[in-house]
């Protein structure tokens, strides 16, 4: 019970503080792209685009996540794994910018292709990141 409330079985305070830290970090990285976009910068509807798709996924997925293992050498060896994955995603949305821009560069189609493509990408990469976390045999 939390403040007379009951809470869900698999409740995380920790979790769900991370959570929003990551929304701040979002918000505070996302007004720093507008910045960026505002100065004229080269590239910059990559920049933003880039910079929603890695966040939203390295945040989670490591942070939210995995925050307790952040020390951990295995967690290192699964993020370097997941980079040219993740690299191959954002050039794929890049690709889309360019074959189809009056679409991908609006934030109405865009932000629904970045959402699918969190998702796909953390189901996706969930394997590959447990197969470098130790058993607990092993421990």
């Amino acid at each position: 019970m939390l403040f007379g409330y009951a809470v869900e079985p698999d409740f995380d305070l920790g979790i769900e503080q991370r959570r929003d830290r990551l929304g701040w970090l979002f918000l505070g990285g996302g007004a720093l792209c507008i910045v960026y976009s505002l100065t004229g910068g080269p590239f910059d509807t990559e920049v933003v685009q880039a910079w929603i798709a890695t966040s939203l996924f390295y945040g989670d997925t490591f942070y939210v996540r995995r925050r307790q293992a952040l020390s951990k050498l295995w967690l290192w060896k699964s993020i370097l794994m997941t980079v040219p994955i993740h690299a191959l995603y954002l050039s794929a949305i890049f690709w889309l910018d360019r074959a189809i821009p009056q679409l991908m560069t609006k934030v109405v189609i865009f932000l629904p292709v970045v959402a699918v493509g969190f998702a796909i990408e953390s189901i996706m990469l969930q394997p590959l990141i447990d197969r470098f976390k130790p058993s607990e045999a092993g421990k």
